[in-house]
């Protein structure tokens, strides 16, 4: 312990963590302190997170340390606390030494909106970012020890069975680590060190998590869920390869220029053109100034690793189903390519150290750019944050007069089984969003209610109004909706939306 705290004194461990809690509470304290759940969280109020049919065998254990309730505060916090552990590896699996790039790799990375979108599923975000911790550490034990990558199996495994999405942070690190080695002219031994134990991490990690995830299966007498093509994950046919490939560079250009995160104005379009460009720039300086250019493997590597980039960054893609949706929680691993934009400003600052003072201008350029970026990351998670407080105050105000509605129709009964079909009408309630432009890509905080399903009224009306209905669920609903009966009524709030026919009370919402 008094090694581990003597450690943590020094400041390449101290900034970064410190950075990472105190800009981690600032973006982030508006959701902590408060409670705004969206539609998954209706139904997750109280859960074990065992999602082993997901292939998340380990998430029950990791969401245990806080209990299985939704604890904003408490997960909130050690989401936070992850994150900021995870930053530490980061900096320290690339050697950062200004402080500077200490301070500024936190920032991005507890920022980034894939953080805010993972934070409005408040009950698992603490799971998930201990799963993104393990993903790191695995990348980063396989490089600093000679036999680092067994532990690296292990930690990978705990990682994809957390979370699966999360192995492409381990294979984006290794990647730019090459990159890096690459540019800074190693010998193929070393490249070959390092391509060696990170690719025996990734293949010994992927069997560990088989494994234990045919043992979990077998043990619960489960199958994996149909639920974005999860079930096809252990057995992905040769013929479907060609499309998933296809679809996993396709994706990575689309989401780059028009997934709404890195670009959503024009001063994050400058900012972002700014700094790939300066950074492409110097790659190729560094790669002229070490030499490296001299050696025709060092061509080979370096471009082969840029070209496995959209293959690292989309892996999740060959575990799910070409028609799964692909969201902005799966996509926390593109942080790493603002963490590596930082780290080659680093590198070009110390390669030319004898010529630092002409150097001040663009190096406090890189650094005003990159924190614009980390405010204006700021500002789109808290417009989030905003939204999902619009959503419960609307669905809040929705259900009270829902509620009162049921129980004065004529016949209603305390316990008596409801059937309510469909989805809050557009037309009776226009939309009222104000931040569709922000958050259309943040999944889990889009929208102007929070109920799709039947079952989350049921949850909302129990945990915020106590109120305890009998909501039915299943293939009697799909009958319902089919029905003639359900064709003739209109819907929620007009006079004929709400009827009882042999003792079950039919709603029409849309």
């Amino acid at each position: 312990m008094e090694k581990l705290i003597n450690k943590l004194k020094e400041e390449q461990y101290k900034v970064p963590f410190i950075s990472g809690i105190v800009i981690g509470l600032i973006t982030h304290m508006f959701m902590i302190v408060n409670k705004f759940p969206n539609g998954d969280s209706m139904t997750n109020f109280y859960f074990d997170q065992n999602m082993v049919t997901s292939g998340r065998w380990f998430l029950t254990v990791a969401c245990g340390l806080s209990s299985f309730y939704d604890l904003n505060f408490v997960n909130g916090l050690l989401a936070i606390i992850f994150l900021s552990i995870s930053a530490v590896f980061v900096t320290r699996f690339f050697d950062v030494k200004k402080k500077t790039t200490l301070i500024l790799v936190p920032a991005v990375m507890v920022t980034f909106p894939a953080v805010a979108s993972t934070m409005s599923y408040m009950y698992t975000v603490d799971g998930y970012m201990l799963g993104l911790l393990f993903a790191v550490v695995a990348a980063y034990i396989s490089k600093k020890y000679k036999f680092g990558f067994f532990g690296g199996m292990v930690f990978l495994a705990l990682s994809l069975g957390t979370y699966q999405a999360y192995v492409s942070v381990a294979i984006l690190l290794c990647l730019f680590d090459i990159i890096f080695a690459v540019i800074d002219n190693e010998d193929i031994y070393t490249l070959w060190n390092k391509g060696f134990k990170y690719i025996m991490m990734g293949i010994g990690g992927g069997a560990i998590y088989y494994v234990v995830l045919k043992i979990c299966l077998f043990a619960q007498q489960k199958e994996l869920d149909t639920y974005q093509g999860i079930n096809e994950m252990t057995h992905i046919s040769l013929s479907s390869i060609p499309e998933r490939l296809y679809k996993m560079y396709y994706d990575f250009v689309a989401f780059a220029f028009s997934g709404r995160i890195f670009v959503n104005n024009f001063l994050t379009m400058i900012i972002m053109s700014t700094l790939v460009s300066a950074s492409m720039v110097a790659i190729f300086v560094l790669f002229v100034k070490n030499k490296a250019f001299k050696k025709w493997y060092s061509w080979l590597i370096l471009f082969l690793s840029i070209g496995l980039m959209p293959f690292g960054a989309n892996t999740v893609l060959l575990m799910m189903s070409p028609e799964g949706e692909y969201h902005l929680v799966m996509r926390l691993q593109w942080v790493i390519f603002i963490v590596a934009i930082v780290i080659i400003a680093e590198k070009v600052i110390s390669a030319f150290e004898t010529v630092k003072d002409k150097l001040i201008i663009p190096k406090t350029v890189s650094v005003v750019l990159v924190a614009l970026l980390c405010y204006n990351f700021l500002l789109m998670d808290n417009i989030a944050y905003f939204n999902l407080q619009q959503q419960y105050e609307k669905s809040y105000a929705y259900c009270v007069r829902l509620l009162d509605r049921i129980e004065q129709t004529p016949g209603y009964e305390q316990g008596m089984p409801i059937c309510m079909v469909g989805e809050i009408s557009k037309k009776n309630y226009p939309s009222t969003e104000l931040t569709d432009k922000i958050t259309s890509k943040i999944r889990g905080t889009d929208g102007d209610f929070l109920f799709y399903r039947g079952e989350q009224y049921e949850e909302f009306m129990s945990n915020y109004l106590g109120a305890k209905l009998n909501i039915l669920t299943g293939p009697y609903v799909t009958d319902m909706y089919f029905s003639e009966e359900y064709m003739e009524m209109s819907s929620f709030p007009d006079k004929n939306s709400i009827k009882i026919v042999n003792g079950i009370m039919f709603i029409k919402l849309e």
